[in-house]
């Protein structure tokens, strides 16, 4: 991104995001919006004032490639080009009309209710929450083991960073939490996190190119190996409790921890839901 970096040259008067917005028909508007205005902000709410639902659809997801791209070229020093961005931004508007048909005209119909309460494992068996947490540039994850009377086996926390998009950060949580599991010598497994479009891509038989499906293929080959008598289950965030405790303080620790006592984090949900 050329020019001195802030909010305004970033996504308005640099040469690469205005040859985006030109790809996707919005600088003229935005051109004009922009003339007027000093502050980002109040271009973004003047936009929203004018334009359309689909122009508003095309502005956030645009707005948020460019960022991703940004980001790409600080952190990992890999400069996306604005074809990259626009065809990321167009994927994701792709992505997320076909996830609300699918929401509408299926899920209801099809899919079993979610667990909203932790329930413990069947008898002979384990459960391992997963979550992943975001801040301070951190990427927290944090991992619990129980057995069938809820009993605490044992918990793992990490972090990494840069942070990462949330269902990237959710899916590396339970690639990690799959080989934890794994060097701890545990089978018979049942994981559960709270992450659908994670869920989604581990369950899904289309080839997914992406970074989110190379993640999760990584995930299932694992599985298939090590994994043949266990599974991966979406539950809400009510029952995904503890590992959201862990992954929230995981960015604070110094390093990365197994639990064989219970943290005082989740001592208290812990207790709860045993009974």
């Amino acid at each position: 991104m050329d020019g001195e970096e802030n909010s305004f040259n970033l996504f308005i008067q640099c040469s690469k995001s205005i040859e985006c917005w030109i790809r996707v028909g919005l600088w003229p508007l935005l051109q004009r919006i922009s003339s007027n205005e000093e502050l980002f902000a109040s271009v973004i709410f003047s936009f929203l004032q004018v334009s359309n639902h689909d122009q508003k659809a095309i502005f956030s997801v645009t707005l948020w490639s460019i960022w991703k791209g940004r980001n790409n070229q600080v952190w990992n020093q890999v400069e996306d080009s604005p074809t990259l961005i626009c065809q990321r931004a167009s994927q994701l508007l792709t992505d997320w009309k076909e996830a609300q048909k699918y929401r509408l005209n299926n899920e209801i119909i099809t899919s079993p209710p979610a667990i909203i309460r932790w329930e413990k494992p069947q008898r002979g068996r384990f459960k391992c929450n997963i979550d992943a947490a975001f801040s301070h540039n951190k990427v927290g994850f944090g991992a619990c083991i129980r057995d069938e009377l809820g009993n605490f086996i044992v918990a793992r926390t990490e972090w990494f960073s840069p942070c990462t998009d949330v269902v990237i950060g959710e899916a590396l949580g339970l690639l990690k939490a799959v080989n934890w599991v794994h060097d701890m010598g545990y089978d018979n497994m049942d994981f559960e996190l709270d992450a659908k479009r994670v869920m989604d891509s581990v369950t899904s038989p289309r080839p997914n190119d992406s970074d989110l499906g190379a993640i999760t293929e990584e995930c299932n080959r694992l599985m298939a190996l090590f994994f043949r008598n266990s599974h991966v289950k979406f539950v809400r965030r009510q029952a995904n409790e503890v590992a959201h405790a862990l992954a929230r303080v995981a960015p604070f620790m110094a390093s990365f921890h197994n639990f064989y006592d219970i943290p005082t984090c989740i001592q208290n949900i812990i207790i709860n839901e045993m009974s």
